[in-house]
């Protein structure tokens, strides 16, 4: 009978001292199969997959199993019979298959015969032992991070082994990276967009510890964490790492950025040109759009591209000279202070836990079997949203007020030297702007068809 062997390689995570690449396993194992004289037809490779958690995924051993069921493969290569199985349900299901497909399985001490009841005992005390293994190493690991937390030390963890900002021991700081994360906050409270902050720290060369370039996500995701506050994960406690940002940044800046993702308008996302989105239509309220004409090769304007409305249209030109001057004299006029910002130490943590809570009510009343009575687990879920809006509401004040005060008196070389979206950001803060209907036909521009009114 012809072998048709499977090379199954697993590396699982490091932290369960399970190190061997993949790579070496598969070179390994293909001498094996070679020395046997078996042919390999399929390389299944899992990497970072435990074999020991019951909810763990493995998608290669997924495919491996059924292409054993198809009878593409009779046989399984591996480095050691630890990378297969280190659960006796994984076992069973092998020997379960192998009844009907009669599987051989190998590795550097040797063959074995799924069908052999010897074979059979053999490999299911070796599995037990695998599994004492890896619950033995896994308790002492839950031991190390009790003793961490005791101590306010978590786990360096993150793609690329580290938190971006700290050393691999998860306590040192990093200097250059340091100085990144306090600007990134500062650009935030400025009135930046995340995204465009990203992009920008991409462009200048800087990359997350796995070596990937900034996204609107992943920037978001690292401003938020507790640990650039000094704190370990629950948000409260104080950690072993001196903070990147003091407390009270951090807060105001998870703020801005949970403000921003409900939407409200002066953290608007940075787009290629000041008014676009920003500046709406008078006759349908759409968000006016950059247009070109078809017989011409450049921009032309400022217009409505609703479909059935398309009534209005500004030269792009004219319209952000127009209203760059009103912001720019109403950011210079100390009659028009840019307002106080309100404390809200705490306001960051208790968005996040009403936020959970949130989720959790909302569980309970799609499952009654949970507890409760629904009209006042509804009741409930009306109180939250009512604070949550309150607390955006106040995250939306004072970013607007951090982002006017920032700017206060800008010269126009100033206010040209700014980032796209800090602008868009000034002009959202300070004026809602409406074009309307040309009132006369005509070169020209005249301010009486535009309505900037102040916020």
């Amino acid at each position: 009978m012809t072998i048709r062997a499977a090379v199954y390689c697993r590396m699982s995570l490091a932290s369960m001292d399970d190190t061997t690449k993949v790579d070496d396993q598969e070179r390994l194992c293909r001498a094996t199969a070679e020395r046997l004289g078996w042919e390999v037809v399929e390389v299944y490779q899992d990497n970072n997959r435990s074999a020991w958690r019951h909810n763990r995924k493995r998608p290669a051993w997924d495919r491996m199993l059924a292409d054993i069921e198809a009878g593409k493969i009779n046989a399984i290569v591996v480095y050691h019979g630890d990378r297969l199985t280190r659960q006796p349900m994984d076992l069973e299901i092998l020997i379960a298959l192998s009844r009907t497909r009669g599987i051989k399985l190998a590795s550097g001490t040797g063959v074995r015969d799924l069908n052999d009841d010897d074979d059979q005992f053999t490999l299911g005390i070796e599995a037990n032992v695998y599994r004492k293994e890896s619950a033995a190493t896994s308790r002492r690991r839950k031991m190390q991070y009790e003793r961490w937390r005791r101590e306010g030390r978590v786990r360096p963890g993150g793609r690329g082994g580290r938190a971006y900002g700290f050393a691999t021991d998860g306590v040192s700081l990093v200097a250059a990276e340091v100085a990144v994360i306090q600007d990134a906050a500062r650009r935030v409270l400025a009135g930046e967009s995340a995204g465009q902050i990203a992009r920008d720290l991409t462009a200048r060369g800087h990359h997350t510890p796995a070596g990937n370039p900034f996204t609107h996500g992943t920037l978001r995701k690292m401003l938020a964490r507790p640990r650039y506050a000094g704190l370990m994960p629950d948000g409260v406690h104080p950690a072993a790492w001196p903070p990147v940002l003091d407390q009270e940044t951090w807060e105001a800046v998870g703020a801005v950025l949970a403000a921003k993702a409900a939407g409200f308008s002066y953290t608007t996302n940075a787009r290629r040109y000041l008014l676009s989105g920003i500046a709406k239509c008078s006759e349908c309220g759409s968000g006016l759009q950059v247009r070109v004409e078809s017989r011409r090769t450049h921009l032309t304007g400022y217009g409505c591209v609703k479909h059935g409305c398309r009534k209005v249209q500004r030269s792009m030109e004219l319209l952000d000279e127009y209203v760059i001057t009103r912001v720019l004299k109403k950011l210079g006029d100390p009659a028009n202070p840019p307002g106080r910002v309100l404390e809200n130490k705490g306001l960051a943590a208790e968005l996040r836990m009403l936020t959970i809570e949130r989720a959790a009510t909302e569980e309970r009343v799609r499952d009654p079997s949970r507890g409760g009575h629904v009209d006042a687990l509804l009741d409930r879920l009306d109180a939250i949203d009512k604070r949550i809006a309150q607390l955006r509401e106040l995250a939306a004040g004072n970013a607007s007020a951090r982002l006017l005060g920032a700017h206060a008196g800008i010269t126009r070389p100033q206010w040209d030297a700014l980032p796209l979206g800090t602008r868009r950001a000034l002009v959202a803060a300070l004026f809602t702007v409406v074009v309307l209907p040309a009132s006369k036909r005509g070169p020209g521009f005249r301010t009486e068809d535009v309505r900037v009114t102040g916020r």
